[in-house]
């Protein structure tokens, strides 16, 4: 699948409301720690993909590329994976995660990198 094509496929997430606050919570806070930081040169930025992401999200849509979908999971998974604050959302991140890398997953078994 070329590029093109990866960023130009439209994939449904269906989400659940909690699930789509959550991710919503999360893009967001990704988005704003570079803003937030005290030091910003310790903070990479994110990538288009996750402001791409969080835009659609935040318009109501649950239509994403495979390619916003994998920074979807990477962040995630950062998150996820976090001791910060985020304990206390620990299984809805988890169950987030594992929903978003079951469909990339099922989308790169279909449609494979070349």
């Amino acid at each position: 699948m070329s590029a093109d094509s990866r960023s130009s496929r439209s994939i449904t997430l269906a989400l659940p409301p909690d699930e789509h606050w959550t991710l919503h919570h999360v893009l967001l806070h990704r988005i704003d720690q570079e803003t937030t930081a005290d030091d910003t040169t310790v903070v990479d930025p994110p990538s288009l993909e996750v402001f791409q992401a969080f835009e659609a999200l935040d318009a109501g849509s649950t239509q994403f590329s495979i390619t916003q979908l994998e920074a979807i999971q990477a962040v995630l998974a950062e998150y996820y994976h976090s001791t910060i604050w985020w304990e206390g959302e620990q299984a809805q991140l988890e169950q987030l995660l594992q929903h978003v890398a079951t469909l990339v997953e099922a989308n790169q078994l279909l449609y494979p990198q070349y």
